[in-house]
């Protein structure tokens, strides 16, 4: 495990949070460490439950300024929920320590820079936020207003061979979608410490988040011959509305026995999300001449609920030389999905009862742990054990199908470290993972990307377990070199498929191969001069793939690297400024095969205002060089893709 802290606030979290050492982003927003997918993001210590789509709306919206540093763990103790097969990272929010009163505002405003072809699109976005804290004798009162708009674009496209069963060419799809965004949000969190004696604390935390958002993609694919001679267009547009909810609640109470550390901590929260999609999809049909031949109509109502219903309560119990920790931990869970699509057919709408379903997920997870550390001498050793019992039950409504799973696992983590002297220090860590499906992905229900693809959950995956070894190197505590080793079986992971006797092909998740990865990183902060530093972390880590999926092969390997640099300067006169850069090789990440990723920025910054103040302006990929790029080959899927987001950015905050 280690610990990464936040610079100077920067303008969103989300432009920090991808500078992390080690964290890679994706299109889609699924986020890997060190090569590895199966990344648990945890927000004040807790679990968010979301899919990658709604956490990279949540971490886009949340300015860094609210945040007070973020941990990255890649192998977490006992006391964390072995979920997770690359690690833990939590986001802990700030929260006063000074009497009286104290807080801060922000105001930033973005503009996208963005040129797909010949237009210039200048695209605003805003981040903003309030953060205060009141205290005084017993109580501390605590809290943050984040309200910001979104406004974006993407260009998205594919290629996409037809095969027959001898894998012979038999025609073309030719995609490009353009994405067409924007939203409206607004975070409040409030929390109140009431300090009753010198053994008792009480507290609660309130917080709400409010995400409206409009996406307008339209697409045009054109269906070829194996000669690329044009058969027909098919043009798109889709019109979403989405209105996202979360509300969640939290009561704690930490008991302290006696000046020597031990403690008890019991903890309540109660999470709520709400979301519904609204969405008309249009289509045109052309034939070969580019004449209209036909239309078709497709609506859908789409709303989901989840509500989480958590307690925990840990145990700490100092000694000379070491601690004793144990806890236990009990939640449940409830998301109920219901889709209504319908097609305008006779100038009508008519239930399209094929794809409309309702499906209901509950899931009651029960764990304990215990956790021993020592330390002799020049030695520190730290074991763990945790039980987690997984009870699941998941009906599809409309088809009246449903199952059920049960399962108890163990999962032991430990770590020796040894002091070599004063400056090098040896650790080896060993732990257990578990990644379970999260609820979106067991949603069997179909959403349409367009006319010719769509996404669609499981019902059937089943959880990944891992097994996460490393040998990490420590010179001063500051240079870190670490190699890793894990295997997971079952891996999940996105699949495309394509529809029987159809040039439909669709998207969904599944248990697909064994995977490994092993790599070697290393951490280190340099020093060039009195005005310059700089923090600088690769990684380079072998991923591969292998198994067989559906009678189909699967044997994918490539060893890849990754460089992240962070330089700070002090200028002089309150002027700091910062140049970064990131560059991810080619690698595999879900069956693709990925392009090579990479990004340059810089900021410039004053303090004004005696120091109270601070003016920034960040630039963010001036030559909008981050693009992703990649192919699909696996069974009869030949095909590749090519993603351009609108991530060339100039930002100024106060």
């Amino acid at each position: 495990m280690w610990m990464h802290r936040l610079p100077a606030p920067g303008p969103a979290l989300w432009k920090y949070w991808k500078k992390s050492p080690g964290v890679v982003v994706d299109n889609d927003g699924n986020i890997s460490l060190r090569g590895k997918q199966g990344v648990i993001v945890m927000m004040y210590g807790k679990p968010t439950y979301l899919s990658a789509a709604d956490l990279t709306n949540l971490l886009k919206n949340t300015p860094a300024s609210a945040l007070d540093h973020i941990e990255i763990m890649t192998n977490p103790s006992a006391r964390f929920d072995a979920t997770g097969n690359s690690g833990v990272i939590n986001i802990k929010t700030k929260k006063g320590k000074n009497a009286g009163f104290n807080g801060s505002v922000m105001v930033g405003a973005t503009t996208s820079i963005y040129k797909p072809r010949d237009a210039v699109y200048l695209i605003p976005k805003s981040q903003n936020s309030i953060n205060f804290n009141w205290r005084k004798n017993k109580l501390n009162f605590f809290g943050n207003y984040n309200p910001n708009f979104f406004r974006g674009r993407n260009t998205m496209n594919f290629e996409n061979k037809f095969l027959d069963d001898n894998k012979n060419i038999t025609g073309y799809n030719v995609t490009e979608t353009r994405f067409k965004f924007g939203n409206n949000n607004h975070t409040l969190k409030l929390g109140m410490d009431w300090f009753a004696n010198k053994k008792n604390t009480f507290g609660v935390v309130v917080s709400g988040f409010t995400f409206s958002g409009h996406p307008t993609p339209t697409t045009v694919a054109e269906l070829q011959d194996e000669n690329h001679v044009l058969q027909s267009r098919l043009n798109s547009y889709t019109d979403n509305r989405i209105r996202f909810r979360n509300f969640a609640a939290n009561l704690n109470w930490k008991h302290t026995f006696d000046t020597t550390g031990k403690e008890l901590t019991a903890d309540f929260d109660y999470v709520v999300y709400s979301n519904v999609s609204d969405m008309v999809l249009e289509t045109d049909y052309y034939n070969s001449s580019l004449q209209l031949t036909g239309t078709s109509s497709l609506r859908g109502h789409l709303p989901a609920n989840i509500d989480i219903y958590t307690f925990k309560s840990d145990y700490l119990h100092p000694f000379k030389g070491g601690r004793f920790e144990a806890g236990v931990k009990v939640s449940f869970v409830k998301n109920d999905n219901l889709v209504n699509y319908e097609r305008y057919i006779n100038n009508k709408w008519e239930v399209d009862q094929i794809r409309s379903n309702h499906f209901i997920y509950d899931e009651n997870i029960n764990a304990a742990y215990v956790s021993y550390s020592k330390e002799l001498k020049k030695w520190s050793f730290q074991a763990g054990l945790r039980m987690e019992n997984t009870n699941a039950k998941g009906k599809q409504v409309v088809s009246n199908t449903s199952f059920t799973r049960n399962s108890t696992s163990l999962f032991p983590t430990a770590f020796i470290r040894r002091i070599i002297n004063d400056k090098n220090s040896l650790t080896v860590s060993y732990g257990r993972r578990i990644t379970r499906p999260n609820y979106q992905d067991l949603n069997p229900f179909v959403y349409f990307l367009d006319t010719l693809s769509y996404r669609q959950g499981n019902i059937y995956l089943k959880p990944q377990y891992t097994h996460n070894i490393e040998l990490t190197h420590a010179f001063k505590d500051k240079f870190i070199t670490t190699i890793n080793y894990n295997s997971t079986g079952d891996v999940i992971s996105q699949i495309i498929k394509p529809e029987p006797n159809s040039k439909i092909r669709f998207l969904t998740i599944d248990n697909v191969a064994r995977f490994r990865n092993m790599g070697l990183s290393i951490t280190a902060p340099l020093v060039f001069a009195k005005w310059w530093n700089a923090n600088l972390f690769t990684n380079v880590f072998n991923n591969r793939y292998q198994g067989t999926y559906d009678t189909i092969a699967i044997d994918m390997a490539f060893t890849s690297f990754v460089v992240n640099i962070t330089n700070n300067f002090t200028l002089g006169k309150g002027f700091t400024a910062e140049l970064t850069g990131f560059y991810r090789h080619k690698a595999i990440n879900n069956l693709s095969r990925m392009e090579p990723v990479y990004q340059i920025g810089f900021g410039l910054q004053k303090q004004v205002m005696k120091g109270k103040g601070t003016v920034r302006l960040n630039v963010r990929d001036p030559f909008a060089w981050q693009e992703f790029k990649g192919t699909n080959q696996y069974g009869l899927i030949d095909g590749k893709f090519h993603f351009r987001p609108d991530v060339r950015q100039v930002t100024g905050t106060f």
